[in-house]
């Protein structure tokens, strides 16, 4: 089976927010002539909407006449996210009651997923005019676009964790329950942790020791891993394992430490993780130019924030044999469970149907 580069977001000189429907074919090209299959995934500026719209009307032409065969649909992150990551800054709007519609129609022609902060409103609130947070979620799913959690806000954890669960009990009690129902954006990445996850910088590195015991010396069996990661992440592994959802994993290094990695698929199983490598070839992202240093291999904000890595599927595959991981098990998050969330389509639940 063909790896599965399932979250990135450039490939050979295409940016993928900014891709024209006659790049379809060039990035196809480029995966078939790497044995890839690709999900691509955008950070879409509002402007930007309009083409965005264009680009998906020829994916769904072109798939469907068999000629995009290494291309498994798209994704897009945001625009509805937490103020804190380092997303391009166009990245994050506020959709009107038309744009929400429209987004979610591009389920139909190849939209597979759509990052959004869960914890941005609560369900019976509106995300804009008379629009609720439920009803849109649901007319997501009608249309065969999933929701992949991520992009969390930072100021009270507990709240997060709260909404994540609820919108994890809405969607399995409409829904045929499956690990593949709801996606996530990367782990740990991107939300409120009691824990450090990464040390970029040779000065941060002198603390790693220190501070990775107080993440890894616990048994995360026994441990409340709300008090040793904090309760957003204890809520994504408990969901986990209990197969309401399917995580995402960076592992590149420097998203998040390769020992951290490790006592993660220790915990879920490979069976529950799924490989996002968050990269980009192209040294530009929705149209905002990002930098390097010489300490890590990441994509910066010109104000430093992290942007993407630059590390694609072989040098993350390496790092996963590094820290004894099988070939088995980086087939099975590299390729087998990317695959299947992105195959599955959700069906509604039948009477009586739960989750619990």
């Amino acid at each position: 089976m063909k790896a599965f580069l399932y979250h990135f977001h450039g490939i050979g000189e295409y940016d993928f927010s900014e891709l024209l429907p006659e790049d379809l074919q060039k990035i196809q090209a480029i995966a078939q002539e790497r044995d890839l299959e690709i999900l691509p995934t955008v950070y879409l500026r509002r402007e930007a909407l309009p083409r965005f719209c264009e680009v998906m009307d020829a994916f769904h032409q072109l798939s469907g006449a068999g000629a995009l065969p290494n291309i498994a649909g798209f994704a897009v992150e945001g625009p509805l996210l937490g103020p804190q990551g380092g997303i391009p800054r166009s990245g994050r709007w506020y959709p009107s009651l038309a744009e929400w519609q429209t987004l979610s129609g591009l389920g139909r022609l190849g939209l597979r997923y759509m990052v959004m902060a869960p914890d941005a409103v609560a369900l019976d609130e509106e995300v804009g005019d008379g629009l609720l947070f439920s009803d849109l979620v649901l007319d997501f799913y009608a249309n065969g676009l999933r929701l992949a959690v991520g992009h969390f806000h930072r100021g009270n954890p507990e709240r997060s964790a709260e909404r994540l669960d609820s919108v994890i009990d809405f969607l399995h009690s409409r829904y045929e329950s499956s690990p593949y129902l709801i996606l996530t954006d990367h782990l740990y990445n991107d939300m409120p942790r009691k824990f450090t996850h990464a040390w970029r910088t040779p000065q941060e590195r002198t603390r790693r020791e220190q501070e990775l015991r107080r993440v890894l010396e616990p048994d995360w069996e026994t441990a409340d891993l709300r008090d040793v990661l904090g309760p957003v992440p204890a809520a994504l592994l408990e969901a986990a394992r209990r197969r309401l959802l399917i995580p995402c994993l960076n592992f590149d290094g420097y998203h998040v430490d390769l020992d951290i990695c490790r006592r993660t698929v220790d915990y879920l199983g490979a069976g529950n993780l799924i490989a996002l490598t968050d990269h980009t070839e192209v040294g530009v992202m929705a149209d905002e130019k990002l930098q390097r240093t010489e300490h890590n291999e990441l994509w910066l904000r010109s104000d430093g924030a992290v942007a993407a890595g630059s590390l694609g599927y072989e040098q993350q595959r390496q790092n996963m044999l590094q820290i004894g991981l099988t070939g088995e098990e980086i087939t099975t998050i590299f390729a087998t469970n990317p695959h299947a969330a992105i195959a599955y389509r959700p069906a509604r639940a039948t009477t009586g149907t739960r989750h619990r």
